[in-house]
């Protein structure tokens, strides 16, 4: 079992670092770490999504996840969504995590769970291969992703 938050906000950056683009959220999750993120802010890292995610985020009044996806955009481009928003690009992402954000909202609401306000903040990627280090332009993406999710958590501070 894991400790749950007693955080605000939580911010889960997702993805896998020796694949190239995909470890965009790992990255995002560790500049965040080192640069200190004000606020009551859990950052969490983890290269696959599921209900454990939740788990550490009850009691918190928002749940941010950072990840690549694949949205159609120019590569580095940055998207906001909600889970299941009309057009969300969420079922198109790009790897291999084993089950998308939506499956474990899902299963979370089937078992009881307390589903919290989510937002994804989602890095198209340009090179998803085997390799550790982001492309150019995703890695020119980066302030801009840690500004957005920097927004979002101020947001829960003020809730």
């Amino acid at each position: 079992m894991h400790a749950r938050a007693r955080k605000n906000c939580v911010v889960v950056g997702v993805g896998n670092p020796l694949m190239g683009d995909d470890g965009i959220g790992i990255e995002v999750a560790r500049s965040l770490r080192e640069s200190g993120l004000e606020g009551n802010v859990l950052i969490l890292e983890r290269q696959a999504l599921d209900l454990s995610i939740l788990d550490q985020a009850d009691g918190a009044s928002k749940l941010i996840v950072v990840d690549a996806v694949k949205s159609g955009r120019p590569p580095g481009s940055v998207v906001k969504f909600r889970p299941g928003a009309p057009g969300s690009p969420l079922l198109r992402v790009p790897l291999s995590h084993e089950q998308g954000l939506e499956d474990v909202i899902a299963l979370a609401k089937k078992g009881g769970t307390r589903v919290h306000p989510v937002v994804v903040i989602g890095v198209e990627p340009e090179d998803c291969t085997p390799g550790e280090g982001l492309s150019e332009k995703v890695a020119r993406a980066l302030p801009s992703v840690l500004e957005v999710v920097r927004a979002e958590a101020r947001q829960c501070a003020e809730s």
